[in-house]
């Protein structure tokens, strides 16, 4: 039985009790969070939605607080189902669509159909740093040839108080209930990841690892510890670091022997250089800390601005490996005695393991 015929009629006939009705509402729910939506603006996208909702929850456009809340809860399926699935798709696109997932990061989605199942060809080095949990455990092992190895995988999940009933009520709108909840995650799961791939440069050797200001003086250094990491893979290398870290890397380079259209590209980038000595230049999105004060005396984020990765460029054994099992689960807390205000709560709940592994060495600048 599909997903659509667990509906109840009433959700059903909104859709004239046709599937592909259904398929196409859904695409209008991720392309209207994703303000793709082309036919109509956004307050008539959301108001679509809200439409099609009131209708397969059988409630009318004048319904109150109370009318809503009650037909949220007796169709939860309907509701739960739409957002988990908006949510998912959501998350998996914009991996598929983020430059530095799509160049270094390995995205098995169990519920695609694929395993949990990750080959790492045989070298000198491994380095297994692993998020586990609401911490950061980080586990280094050495293997001795290539082998087969799986991410684990747990549960992880977040709040969500009463934002729906906003949605409905027109205190807010559709896209931007879905973008927090997008946001949240995507949050964690960079978090995670960076916070894995430092742990991992901690298993590299001295000659892997330096620190100094980049300025005229430690330029060569900088080169050398780039042309090392070839040799020593017998690959090309990218320099990726957060905007703040690459200011520094175009600081060091002189631009005006440079053609035309390397100053354009280098204006039209925002001062940031697309190589450096003729090395490949990518940035990773910086961000604050969930909690950070704004008005703190110092800002925590997400990224450290003082860090440079020298990574070689293997499309084989992309570094970052990431799996996300199974469909992820909304439940419900409404009972009078968990929230004494008679409030409800929904929360999001997703199945992943992230690793970073690398089976050869990398290079790693810590701007002082």
């Amino acid at each position: 039985m599909t997903k659509f015929m667990r509906f109840d009629t009433t959700a059903r006939n909104a859709f004239d009790n046709d599937e592909a009705t259904y398929a196409n509402f859904e695409k209008l729910l991720v392309d209207s969070a994703r303000k793709q939506v082309k036919e109509y603006s956004a307050e008539e996208a959301n108001a679509k939605i809200v439409e099609k909702f009131r209708e397969a929850l059988g409630i009318d456009k004048d319904a109150r607080t109370p009318q809503v809340r009650r037909a949220i809860r007796n169709n939860q399926n309907l509701v739960f189902t739409i957002i988990e699935e908006t949510v998912e798709e959501m998350i998996r696109t914009g991996w598929d669509n983020n430059p530095f997932f799509m160049e270094y990061a390995e995205i098995k989605n169990l519920a695609l159909g694929d395993t949990n199942d990750f080959y790492v060809e045989d070298d000198s080095i491994l380095s297994v740093s692993k998020i586990s949990g609401n911490h950061h455990n980080m586990i280094r092992q050495r293997w001795g040839a290539g082998r087969h190895f799986a991410v684990t995988t747990e549960w992880f999940g977040l709040k969500i108080y009463t934002d729906f009933e906003r949605v409905m009520t027109g205190a807010e709108d559709w896209a931007s209930f879905i973008l927090k909840i997008v946001d949240a995650v995507n949050r964690y799961i960079y978090d995670a990841v960076y916070a894995a791939l430092k742990g991992a440069s901690a298993n590299l050797g001295a000659n892997w690892v330096k620190t100094g200001a980049l300025d005229v003086a430690n330029k060569a250094s900088l080169v050398k510890l780039c042309q090392d990491v070839e040799m020593a893979t017998g690959s090309a290398v990218v320099i990726f670091g957060t905007r703040s870290a690459l200011s520094s890397l175009s600081a060091m380079a002189n631009v005006d022997w440079m053609p035309n259209s390397a100053k354009e590209e280098y204006y039209q980038n925002g001062g940031l250089l697309g190589l450096w000595e003729g090395f490949r230049v990518a940035e990773i999105g910086q961000g604050l800390k969930r909690g950070a004060a704004i008005n703190s005396a110092t800002v925590d984020y997400l990224v450290d601005n003082n860090q440079l990765y020298i990574v070689p460029v293997n499309a084989v054994n992309k570094f970052i490996k990431i799996v996300n099992e199974g469909d992820a689960q909304i439940s419900q807390v409404s009972d009078k005695d968990t929230n004494r205000d008679m409030s409800y709560e929904y929360e999001y709940m997703f199945k992943m393991g992230i690793a970073v592994v690398f089976n050869t060495v990398f290079g790693y600048w810590n701007v002082a």
